[in-house]
């Protein structure tokens, strides 16, 4: 029988189940749920878990170790591997595709950098695919989402999650376009569609890339 990676208990009514970019099974209960309850549940689903799993493995992307020294993260789509050291900055060697972070609060640090480089890339080339769009938004920010790679709001202001730094640069940019696309037809009609095509004629492929690494979303 398929085994949860977590039961999450809370003041919830009903019993849900999801499968997380890893294929890893999270289960949410309410608090007074039996596990003969919950496991009967899980059963019942049992075939649709299976089939969700084999199309998240991850695609050979690991989760982060609590010692981050020598893991390889993503940054705009190609391996960085992490070197911990005594100091005070995080530094990147491009040439070299390497990461240097600093021993204390390692996590704190790199989700920081992570943040502070994710908005300065995403501000520029969302004001380089406006103006080849001639579209206006009007703010764009980083934000902790692991459900949406970018959303735009009705009144034009775009936020895109910080673990887009992780993806292709090309990537990247048709989610800019996507969400830039949204400031002329605020739904998903062949209109809009359209628009997108005409700045990233390839888009389906990268749509499928990004359900495809889905686990990025876990990643910090």
């Amino acid at each position: 029988m398929v085994q949860p990676h977590e039961i999450i208990r809370s003041k919830r009514k009903t019993l849900s189940i999801s499968i997380d970019g890893f294929g890893r099974l999270i289960v949410r209960a309410p608090k007074a749920f039996s596990e003969e309850r919950i496991f009967a549940f899980i059963k019942e689903k049992e075939s649709w878990i299976l089939k969700k799993q084999a199309e998240r493995k991850g695609a050979g992307i690991s989760l982060p170790p609590k010692n981050l020294h020598g893991y390889k993260l993503l940054l705009l789509g190609e391996y960085y591997t992490v070197i911990t050291y005594d100091g005070k900055k995080v530094g990147l060697d491009s040439e070299r595709k390497l990461l240097y972070l600093p021993q204390e609060k390692t996590e704190y640090r790199i989700k920081k950098w992570i943040k502070e480089n994710a908005l300065r890339i995403l501000t520029k080339v969302t004001e380089d695919k406006a103006k080849a769009m001639d579209v206006a938004y009007r703010s764009v920010s980083v934000s902790s989402a692991r459900s949406r790679w970018g959303v735009c709001t009705y009144d034009n202001v775009i936020r895109y999650s910080y673990r887009l730094l992780y993806v292709p640069k090309e990537v990247l940019e048709y989610v800019v376009v996507h969400e830039l696309a949204h400031t002329k037809h605020k739904d998903h009609s062949k209109r809009f569609w359209a628009e997108v095509a005409a700045h990233v004629p390839d888009w389906k492929e990268k749509r499928k890339w990004l359900k495809t690494h889905g686990a990025l979303m876990e990643i910090f």
